[in-house]
């Protein structure tokens, strides 16, 4: 039996349905029609007392899916602006570094703290329509300084233990140590050179920043180099011996300095191994295996190596720069570059018979001193000798042919032979055996010129 409550009941659900079934439709076009609404954030410039805001977008693109990646760099980016990093000019910068370019450098360094320190931001919310995606980030202002504070603490006793390893060197007379260890200290702070880098040593209140860059400039002011021999006179072709390349590095009391690297230059070409480590008593030596220059004067150049140094201290590029900007002394000495003499011994002879035109030794010797070799009759650096005779070869139709041979043969001083070669038959053709033996002589002249004198230049200079 059915009571009259089930049957209200009944009618009643049945009648709200009929209205769901008819409004439905009508709701949910109007919800097709509705735009969702973008948060406030998205077209607002927030600000808070509190935190450091960063809002990014960027485009939705079909197929792709960096635009979440980009909209978050794009709000770092604004976070890290908002982050200021004054710059004062009156900063220790403006102090210890007289390159404007490199102080900009060191500037720039300082700024770009701000974006490779950003940690801890939190993200507060996302949105997203068809076209764009936006996301929202913050950073705690307490938190951000704190990190600074911290980070910057322990940068300061990062340059602490160096600078105190850089004392101790000094007091050592450890001067390449001491300054691989004021550059380290430089390099661990040069994010915070715009601020004032100050801890106790002693009970003394030190700048750390100020003091290594003036420990640094009074080593490398101190730093001499002397050569044993002011000036070289030497000769083209032979070796400069290590004896005459010798140079010993001293501190300021005239004491010798070890284990510091020297680096050498010369000017007519490169030499191995340029760069040299000084003995316990401060002493390099270089060497030239062989001077080939055609000049009257080279030079040789000799300081010490801080490049190399700053390298084995890790220091950045700018802070090596800004070193090596002080002055420090190169040493450079003359070569004075002579030719060696030649004495030229000739014997010529024509059809058997000895001349008197001396053909071949007046040609070389000519030539000889066109080219800055020095003549010699007794004592001289090369010896060359000529032979060369001519004999009849033919007669035919009244005239006579001719044939001349010989040989060149150069010895330096100790009688080691550097150069030989056997002249190559040269005919001459005249109406006389004598005059057919000198025409002969004057075509073998050409070839003097030509090949013998520069072979034997390249044998001299070999």
């Amino acid at each position: 039996m059915i009571r009259k409550n089930d049957v209200f009941i009944q009618y009643h659900v049945f009648a709200l349905a009929l209205i769901c079934l008819f409004l439905l439709p009508v709701v949910e076009a109007d919800a097709c029609f509705r735009k969702p609404t973008p948060p406030t954030w998205v077209n607002t410039q927030l600000s808070d007392p509190d935190y450091f805001i960063g809002i990014g977008s960027a485009p939705i693109i079909k197929k792709q899916n960096d635009h979440i990646e980009k909209a978050k760099n794009d709000a770092l980016n604004e976070l890290a602006s908002e982050i200021s990093v004054q710059i004062f000019s009156s900063n220790v910068l403006v102090t210890v570094v007289k390159n404007d370019k490199i102080k900009d450098e060191f500037n720039s360094l300082i700024r770009s703290r701000v974006t490779t320190d950003i940690e801890g931001y939190e993200l507060v919310e996302t949105y997203a329509d068809k076209k764009n995606y936006w996301v929202y980030y913050r950073l705690s202002k307490q938190k951000y300084y704190e990190q600074q504070r911290l980070k910057r603490l322990a940068a300061t006793q990062n340059a602490l233990s160096n600078y105190k390893l850089a004392l101790q060197s000094e007091k050592q007379a450890d001067y390449k140590n001491a300054l691989v260890y004021y550059a380290k200290t430089i390099d661990a702070v040069k994010l915070y050179l715009n601020e004032n880098i100050k801890t106790e040593i002693d009970g003394v209140e030190v700048n750390l920043v100020v003091q290594s860059f003036s420990r640094l400039a009074s080593i490398l002011s101190s730093l001499t180099v002397e050569a044993q021999n002011s000036k070289l006179d030497v000769l083209f072709s032979q070796k400069i011996a290590p004896e005459q390349l010798t140079f010993i590095l001293k501190d300021v009391s005239g004491r010798p300095i070890a284990g510091f690297p020297l680096v050498a230059y010369y000017s007519e070409r490169a030499i191995q191994t340029p760069v040299q480590t000084t003995g316990v008593n401060g002493v390099v030596r270089y060497a030239v295996p062989v001077v080939r220059s055609q000049k009257k004067e080279e030079t040789f150049r000799v300081s010490p190596d801080i490049n190399s140094i700053l390298l084995e201290s890790s220091a950045d590029f700018t802070v090596r720069k800004a070193i090596l900007e002080m002055p420090f002394q190169t040493l450079t000495i003359p070569v004075y570059i002579r030719k060696p003499s030649i004495r030229f011994e000739v014997e010529e002879k024509n059809n058997g018979k000895q001349s008197l035109e001396n053909v071949l030794e007046k040609t070389f010797n000519n030539l000889s001193i066109q080219s800055g070799y020095m003549p010699a009759e007794n004592v001289a650096d090369y010896i060359c000798y000529v032979e060369a005779d001519t004999k009849q070869l033919s007669f035919t139709n009244g005239i006579y042919t001719c044939v001349l041979t010989g040989s060149v043969v150069l010895t330096d001083s100790n009688d080691n032979i550097k150069y030989t070669a056997q002249i190559a038959p040269v005919k001459g053709m005249q109406l006389s055996p004598e005059k057919a033996g000198m025409e002969a002589y004057n075509v073998l002249q050409q070839q003097v010129g030509n090949r013998y004198f520069r072979e034997i230049e390249e044998a001299i200079a070999r």
